[in-house]
């Protein structure tokens, strides 16, 4: 029987626009719709997309709640049987999203759910532990093998096939460890471990430990009636008509504008 599948994409993917639509409401179109048409193609005879849901990146950061429960009422009227949220390479309001109404469906609705993200997106540390999260380039460049990572993941999650490790699976690890009986002891795994790191070569530990990095506080502001104070974003805000021309992801330049005598943004 083939897969019903529902996916989840943004404004800018579904092509309705960039900022100037991302405080797009949650709506659904009932065919595969941008990267969701893609994934109708590596599905090939084991599953259609029935449906795509669609929301700003915007809107639903800034109404999370109530997007997340726009956008379940959509998915669960579908029944599909697989969810795809993005991916959202390294885009942050779009990984959060996605994370989002992934661990949401995954949680309330019960449905195998796959997403993608590069490593340094906001989404992949809020939900790595709630939903698979395949990893994935930082740009769209890379939306073939994303796509084909999180539809091979998702086929293993419905059929529950057993997984291998996260690393070898392609998906950043979500916690979990699992107790199995190993052919060599634990005294042999650390030793051989041991030489071969003496050896410079590739190892890897079983139990990863958390790396936190230490960042130097800045020195206190002595008097701050006396200090000037500058506002930097990566929000994406600029001077109407972007004149400096400043990519809309992935930027390698930055502007610097007057914002005196400005009351909003």
């Amino acid at each position: 029987m083939a897969l019903k599948v529902v996916c989840y994409i943004n404004q800018f993917f579904a092509g309705l626009g960039g900022e100037d639509a991302a405080h797009t409401g949650p709506c659904i179109e009932r065919k595969a719709v941008g990267p969701a048409m893609q994934i109708d193609n590596l599905l090939g005879g084991d599953g259609q997309v029935a449906g795509t849901v669609i929301c700003g990146d915007s809107y639903y950061g800034e109404h999370i709640e109530e997007a997340r429960e726009k956008c379940l009422e959509y998915i669960r009227e579908m029944s599909p049987d697989l969810f795809f949220a993005g991916p959202a390479f390294n885009a942050g309001r779009y990984g959060v999203a996605c994370g989002d109404i992934a661990a949401a469906v995954a949680q309330k609705l019960g449905i195998p759910c796959v997403t993608g993200m590069y490593s340094e997106n906001p989404g992949a540390e809020l939900y790595r532990s709630k939903t698979f999260i395949v990893k994935t380039a930082d740009s769209a460049r890379g939306m073939k093998q994303a796509l084909e990572k999180m539809v091979e993941l998702g086929k293993k999650l419905v059929s529950n096939e057993p997984l291998r490790p996260a690393d070898e699976e392609g998906y950043f690890h979500r916690g979990i460890r699992k107790n199995y009986f190993h052919e060599r002891n634990g005294a042999q795994r650390a030793v051989d471990m041991l030489l071969r790191k003496i050896s410079e070569e590739d190892y890897r530990t079983e139990y990863e430990m958390p790396v936190f990095k230490r960042i130097k506080p800045a020195e206190p502001v002595k008097d701050l009636s006396k200090a000037t104070v500058a506002l930097v974003t990566s929000g994406g805000i600029v001077p109407r008509g972007n004149p400096d021309r400043i990519r809309v992801s992935s930027a390698e330049t930055y502007g610097k504008y007057d914002i005196s005598g400005i009351e909003d943004l």
